[in-house]
C-alpha cells in the first residue's frame, strides 16, 4: 500500500510541475496577445483624436478611452517584464545547475558546490541541485553536510527517490546504519525497482545484525533482478548467519550459475557443504573456487584441506592446509590444523 501511495504521489507531482510550466507559458502568451491588441487599438484611437473635424465631445471620449488602453498596456507591460525576468532568473539556474554537473564529473568538487548553490540561490526548488551539491559533499567526505543537502533535495521533492539513496549511501559510509536504513527504506517504498538500492538496505540490516530483514531484502533484491548473482551471494551469507544452511548453499549455486566464475559465492558453497558434511561437494567448490581466485585463495585452501581431511585424503589435506598457512589471515587456523595431523588427529 505504501508503494503503491508513493508510486500515485510521484505521478500527481510531475503532473503538477508539468502544468504548473504550461499554464506559466500559456499566460504569457495570454498577456503578450492582449498587449500587442491594445497597442493596436490605442494606435487606432490616436489616429481618430487627430483626425479633422472631430467635435470636442468626440475627443473626450477618445481620450477616456485612449488613457484606459494606456494605462491597460502598462500594467501588462510590467507583467510581461515580470515573466521575462522569471524565465531569465530560472534559466541562469538551470545553467549554473549544469555547471556543477560538469565540474562535479571533472573531479572539482569545492567548484562544483559552489556552482550548485549559485543555482539553488535563483530556484530553491531545484531538487537535483541540492542532491548534486550533496553528493560533491559527500565526495570530499562531508557526510553530515552532504547528509543536511539530501534532506533539503527531499524537502523540495518528496518523490526524489534518488535524493532519499544517496542520503542512505552517506550513512552507510559513516557507519550510521540506522541513518541508513530508515533513508534506504524511504527509496524502497518510492521506486520498488531499483534493485540496488533495495540490495543496500539490505546490507545495512546486516550491519545492523538483524539478519531476518537482511534476508528478506536481499531476497526482494534477487526478486526484481534475477540474474542479481551479488545478491544472491549476500543472501547465502545472511542464511548462514542465521542457520538456514541448505537455503544458503541454494543461494549459492544460484550465483554461479549466473557467473561461473564467482570465487567468493565457490568458497562460501564449499565452507556450506562442510558444515553439513557434503565433503566432496565441499573439495569440488573450493577446487573451483581456486581456479578464478586471488583474493580468496587462503580460504579456498582452507577449505579444500578440511573437505580432504574428512574424506581421508590426509596427505591432499596437508598440501591444502600449507597453502592455507601462507595467507595471513588463515595461518593461525591453518597450522593449528597440520598441527592435528601431525598428531594423527
Amino acid at each position: 500500500m505504501q508503494t503503491r501511495n508513493a508510486s500515485k504521489y510521484l505521478t500527481f507531482f510531475v503532473v503538477v510541475l508539468f502544468l504548473l510550466g504550461v499554464v506559466l507559458a500559456q499566460s504569457t502568451e495570454q498577456k503578450k496577445a492582449q498587449y500587442d491588441e491594445k497597442v493596436k487599438t490605442l494606435k487606432e484611437v490616436s489616429v481618430k483624436m487627430s483626425a479633422q473635424g472631430i467635435t470636442a465631445d468626440e475627443y473626450n471620449k477618445l481620450k477616456e478611452q485612449y488613457d484606459t488602453l494606456n494605462g491597460e498596456i502598462k500594467k501588462l507591460q510590467t507583467e510581461l517584464n515580470a515573466d521575462q525576468e522569471y524565465a531569465k532568473k530560472m534559466n541562469d539556474a538551470k545553467l549554473a545547475y549544469n555547471d556543477g554537473n560538469t565540474l562535479f564529473k571533472q573531479g572539482q568538487y569545492d567548484e562544483a558546490v559552489a556552482a550548485y548553490d549559485k543555482s539553488l540561490g535563483l530556484d530553491p526548488s531545484n531538487s537535483k541541485a541540492y542532491q548534486g551539491k550533496g553528493l560533491a559533499l559527500a565526495k570530499q567526505r562531508k557526510y553530515d553536510e552532504a547528509i543536511a543537502a539530501y534532506q533539503k533535495a527531499v524537502d523540495a521533492d518528496p518523490t526524489n527517490y534518488s535524493a532519499f539513496a544517496a542520503m542512505g549511501k552517506a550513512n552507510f559510509d559513516k557507519k550510521n546504519y540506522k541513518g541508513a536504513v530508515d533513508a534506504y527504506t524511504q527509496a524502497v517504498e518510492i521506486n520498488p525497482q531499483r534493485e540496488t538500492n533495495i540490495y543496500m538496505l539490505a546490507l545495512s540490516y546486516t550491519r545492523l545484525q538483524d539478519t531476518k530483514n537482511a534476508i528478506k531484502y536481499y531476497t526482494m533484491a534477487t526478486q526484481v533482478k534475477p540474474d542479481y548473482e551479488k545478491a544472491f551471494n549476500s543472501l547465502g551469507v545472511a542464511y548462514m548467519t542465521d542457520g538456514q544452511v541448505e537455503n544458503a548453499i541454494s543461494a549459492f549455486e544460484m550465483a554461479i550459475s549466473i557467473d561461473e566464475k564467482y570465487d567468493e559465492a565457490y568458497y562460501r558453497l564449499a565452507a556450506a557443504n562442510n558444515k553439513i558434511g557434503r565433503y566432496q561437494e565441499a573439495l569440488d567448490a573450493a577446487q573451483s573456487c581456486l581456479k578464478t581466485t586471488r583474493k580468496f585463495k587462503g580460504a579456498a585452501n582452507f577449505e579444500a584441506g578440511t573437505a580432504s581431511k574428512k574424506l581421508g585424503k590426509v596427505a591432499e589435506a596437508k598440501k591444502y592446509f600449507e597453502a592455507a598457512a601462507s595467507d595471513r589471515q588463515w595461518r593461525k587456523s591453518a597450522e593449528y590444523e597440520l598441527e592435528l595431523i601431525t598428531k594423527g588427529l
